[in-house]
């Protein structure tokens, strides 16, 4: 027992161990970094791992200097309420004042990021096999599919995750006696992961799975028109459905309302993907009725959209 206190007298003495990891700004481990007790000659240097152990001397301050050839001093406080390991990060003397934005500051693993956007979505569709049975005055019209929408989505360490609806913008037109109205609706899950986050671009490829509906009404463009021709001509009132499959690439870049790299920000962003059908013919209703239908909906492979973002922690 006595051998005991006697051996323990100098760790009493000398007091708290303090534990540190240093990195550089892309959150990389740095050997060989000095930490030193200030004002004393109490130091160590970190390991291979960024990581160093250091025993305080109780009759000085708890503050650490922390050094290194090429980059940035910094210094680190240590209190009752610090916790272990001490995180400390060096800037290196090449990079501007100001500019400086960790991985972590971004990225914030296991944090999830709301993302709010604003999309404009072309996906070129043809028509062309129905232009028989609905004439080419209908079918030129429903030869692209536009829609402008709302997306809420979410990240996780990465991971991306949304659900968007899109708008058509209402396409009126006249064709002889008959009236034209198209109208197009967009549903889509999309996942994605950011295989670049940095402080100004988010690059991120994504995998979408888009419900196109197409509604397609003929009618007389005379407000009265007689029973018998109406019975005669029919109304046409088709609800076209194709499921679609994508994928592409989001490019973002990156507009913050406050410190870069550390607050909530905008982005403008452009996609560029590849389409592809999940239902070969296309499910068509109308009211009261399912339509059977040979024909099919083409696609030209190439999609692209637009998108304005907010994102808020």
């Amino acid at each position: 027992m006595i051998l005991m206190s006697v051996t323990s007298l100098p760790a009493l003495a000398q007091g708290t161990v303090v534990t540190g990891i240093v990195t550089d700004h892309r959150n990389i481990p740095i050997v060989g970094v000095r930490a030193c007790q200030v004002s004393s000659t109490n130091c160590t240097v970190s390991d291979i791992n960024g990581v160093f152990h250091l025993v305080l001397d109780t009759g000085k301050e708890k503050i650490l200097n922390v050094t290194c050839p090429g980059f940035n001093p910094a210094e680190a406080v240590i209190s009752d309420t610090t916790t272990y390991p001490v995180r400390i990060t060096l800037i290196p003397m090449y990079v501007p004042e100001g500019n400086y934005v960790n991985t972590d500051d971004y990225s914030e693993p296991g944090k999830i990021i709301v993302r709010s956007s604003l999309n404009l979505s072309l996906i070129f569709s043809d028509f062309s096999e129905f232009s028989g049975l609905l004439g080419t005055y209908n079918t030129d019209a429903m030869d692209y599919f536009s829609v402008t929408g709302p997306e809420i989505g979410a990240s996780f360490s990465g991971f991306y995750t949304g659900l968007g609806i899109g708008f058509g913008y209402r396409y009126e037109d006249e064709h002889d006696s008959l009236a034209i109205d198209l109208n197009n609706t967009l549903y889509k899950l999309i996942l994605g992961y950011d295989v670049v986050n940095s402080s100004r671009i988010r690059m991120t490829p994504v995998l979408s799975v888009n419900w196109l509906k197409f509604r397609l009404q003929n009618y007389p463009d005379e407000r009265r028109v007689p029973l018998e021709n109406y019975l005669a001509d029919r109304e046409i009132d088709l609800r076209f459905n194709q499921v679609v499959a994508m994928a592409g690439l989001n490019l973002e870049y990156k507009f913050y309302s406050g410190i870069n790299g550390m607050s909530d920000y905008w982005s403008l962003g452009i996609y560029g993907g590849y389409a592809v059908k999940l239902n070969r013919k296309p499910w068509i209703r109308s009211d009261g009725n399912r339509i059977t239908t040979d024909n099919e909906i083409r696609l030209k492979p190439f999609t692209a959209g637009i998108s304005v973002s907010f994102y808020t922690r």
